[in-house]
């Protein structure tokens, strides 16, 4: 079985790269790993020491694929899409208008055996945003045999969290994808906010359909460090490992 995981939410600073970040470390140990970065300032790339151009740019400029591939291990690939947040519309405009060969670019990236593709998402997922859709569009066009699965991920303010229940649960249904998680991610461990929180996740439990997982703050994880070695942020990636493991 091979696995798909579309990493979602509705705003930035909910911990969405930090979540896709670690769980792609910590799955790497074991499988082989593509991280695709869809956020137009990269910040995961940056993250991991790459600095390349971006597919979009290098594939209108005819360059080579070390300007957005990248090894960070054995067992994870880094897939790097953008690297121009105010003419990446122009960019993709023109990559698309590139047909065959922008799609073979792309499939020569993806089609190296990878058991799980971790993608990034820094835009909010919606179907008529070129940006976002149409490399998952081509992604289901050539790569049908991958299970395509999603995780919610929200701050812990109860009104964000009945926002993203709400995205979440439309943008499946829209792409048809599997529900794999919904995480409340940054709960403050303070006063009577963890009780607030369980109530909350009793409450959406019932139209959720998935594993709710709640992530305590950890200052060191806002900076980036230990990724894919702190037990709380292996969550999702021993969701998909049981996934992988029972498939």
């Amino acid at each position: 079985m091979k696995i798909r995981v579309d990493i979602i939410g509705l705003k930035g600073g909910v911990g969405k790269t930090t979540i896709a970040l670690n769980t792609a470390l910590y799955l790497s140990k074991r499988y082989k790993v593509l991280y695709i970065d869809k956020d137009l300032l990269s910040m995961g790339s940056l993250i991991l020491g790459f600095n390349g151009l971006g597919f979009n740019k290098a594939i209108v400029e005819g360059l080579g694929n070390e300007q957005y591939e990248y090894k960070v291990n054995n067992n994870l690939t880094l897939f790097k899409l953008y690297s121009d947040p105010v003419n990446e519309r122009e960019l993709q405009h023109k990559v698309k208008g590139m047909g065959e060969k922008a799609e073979r670019a792309y499939v020569d990236v993806v089609s190296k055996g990878y058991d799980v593709i971790i993608v990034d998402y820094g835009r909010i997922f919606r179907t008529n945003d070129p940006l976002v859709y149409d490399e998952y569009e081509m992604f289901k066009k050539n790569f049908p045999d991958y299970t395509i699965a999603a995780a919610g991920i929200t701050d812990a303010i109860r009104n964000d969290v009945t926002d993203v229940v709400k995205y979440f649960l439309d943008t499946i249904n829209r792409i048809k994808a599997k529900p794999l998680a919904f995480v409340i991610n940054m709960v403050p461990q303070i006063g009577d906010i963890q009780k607030e929180i369980n109530q909350i996740v009793r409450e959406i439990s019932e139209v959720v359909k998935c594993d709710i997982l709640t992530i305590p703050f950890n200052e060191k994880l806002v900076q980036y460090a230990n990724m894919g070695e702190v037990e709380e942020m292996q969550k999702v990636g021993k969701l998909i490992e049981r996934i992988l493991s029972n498939g």
